[in-house]
């Protein structure tokens, strides 16, 4: 028809779940009908007489990813991200929802201020916010914390999945840590104030590194509890669905971008993210690109501080520990050792011996634990509450016994490994248990290197 036009308005098409309609994939993997869709889509908007026009199509879908590429790399085709309603929204649409209740004599009924909710509701969409405040005006009972938080919880997992991401607060604290001194003075001086701040000398993030067993994830759960903030362990992005994991990252992105003061827990870090080298597969290059960029993203810093723990730090890409990233501060988690050691033992024995031990029995004990680890102590102290249940209370030659009859695993090479990376990777001169100097971190290598000829890399 020459280019004539039906009607003379500008007209807006929208297009719904477009990512049913258009779905990503290579085409000849993708039926008939969605081929022949796709190929009518790319001549339609490619067309030099619609591209002069003035009417306009929107594609609508949860995710980009989820559009066949063919459309979604056409120039013409720009990308529109909602987020997710920041704080200030969140306020607005609480204070909004009140006004509109008072008619109908239904007030939420708060344990604090709206503000304070608006904080507790970050990760929310609106519709789940009001989904949550139409349930509390209508029962009347006054919305707890705990309750906000819970329902958070739901629907980040919703979101996410069960098996990416759990919504978690810790029950303990580093006044529930043993030992450890050194590693927790260190943390409430200098790590608690840059996670709280919102200055410039806050920090996106920090690694925790040490061989397995020292106890890395219940110290740093303790650190989440008493800041007393939200934890979002991340478990497992990388989906075994084709274009999947793009769009768990941009839900994560979504949701990050709408937290306040938020710890992102990232356990065995080493296996959560993929490398970013030519040999890595595209998808695990782009996901661990977009972490990366997201970690030193300066609209999340002060909000979100990355931990990432690992036993093997040296696997970790080393574009994400960087400086600006995780690297700025490698915190290593050791084993007990000196006055550190004792308190464990004595630690262990509090709760199946109430006698006080003499100074020769209690070195008889240390020499009996010598090479234990943190959990090597929870063990033993477990296997000493089970004998007391069986036979009562313990006396010191039954205790002996109990200990005597254990055998570490045979993992010491795999762990000293571990702790001389540990050594090695850290940042801090006032974390480790010798003096720096160049001399002493020549050893850990040449240490590190006999041991790989020994066929031994944890």
């Amino acid at each position: 028809m020459n280019g004539e036009r039906f009607l003379d308005e500008k007209i807006l098409i929208l297009i719904e779940a477009t990512d049913m309609l258009l779905p990503e994939g290579e085409i000849r993997t993708l039926n008939l009908a969605d081929r022949h869709r796709i190929s009518i889509i790319q001549d339609w908007v490619s067309d030099s007489e619609f591209m002069k026009g003035t009417d306009t199509v929107v594609f609508i879908a949860e995710s980009k990813s989820l559009i066949n590429s063919r459309i979604t790399r056409l120039p013409q085709v720009v990308d529109v991200e909602i987020q997710s309603p920041d704080v200030e929204a969140r306020r607005h649409f609480i204070s909004w929802f009140n006004r509109t209740q008072k008619t109908a004599k239904n007030e939420l009924n708060l344990w604090g201020s709206q503000s304070q909710l608006a904080v507790l509701t970050a990760g929310l969409s609106l519709q789940a916010l009001r989904q949550m405040l139409v349930s509390a005006s209508y029962s009347g009972e006054k919305l707890q914390p705990e309750i906000v938080i819970e329902k958070v919880s739901e629907f980040i997992q919703s979101e996410l999945g069960e098996d990416v991401v759990e919504f978690k607060k810790p029950g303990h604290t580093l006044k529930d840590i043993v030992g450890n001194h050194k590693l927790i003075d260190f943390l409430r001086s200098q790590i608690i104030p840059r996670i709280t701040s919102t200055g410039k000398d806050s920090i996106s993030g920090l690694s925790v590194c040490g061989p397995i067993g020292s106890g890395k994830t219940f110290i740093f759960e303790g650190l989440a509890g008493e800041l007393d903030i939200p934890v979002l362990v991340l478990k497992n992005i990388r989906s075994m669905w084709f274009g999947q994991t793009d769009v768990i990252f941009e839900r994560l992105r979504r949701l990050l971008m709408a937290l306040v003061n938020v710890l992102i827990f990232v356990d065995e870090a080493d296996t959560q993210f993929g490398d970013v080298g030519r040999d890595a597969h595209a998808t695990e290059r782009r996901l661990t690109g977009k972490i990366q960029a997201m970690m030193s993203d300066p609209q999340l810093r002060g909000n979100i501080t990355w931990l990432l723990m690992t036993a093997r730090i040296y696997n970790l890409s080393p574009d994400l520990r960087r400086e600006g990233r995780v690297g700025d501060i490698v915190i290593p988690v050791l084993d007990p050792t000196g006055e550190e050691r004792k308190t464990f033992l004595q630690w262990t024995l509090d709760s199946v011996y109430s006698e006080e031990v003499s100074d020769e029995v209690f070195e008889l004990l240390l020499s009996h634990t010598e090479g234990y680890s943190a959990a090597s102590f929870a063990s033993l102290r477990a296997d000493l509450e089970a004998a007391k249940n069986r036979q009562g209370e313990l006396s010191v030659d039954e205790i002996i016994d109990v200990i005597s009859d254990r055998i570490l695993p045979n993992i010491g090479p795999i762990r000293r490994y571990q702790t001389l990376q540990a050594f090695l990777n850290c940042t801090r001169k006032s974390l480790l248990p010798v003096d720096y100097s160049p001399e002493t971190r020549e050893s850990w290598l040449e240490q590190i290197a006999q041991l790989e000829i020994m066929g031994v890399k944890g």
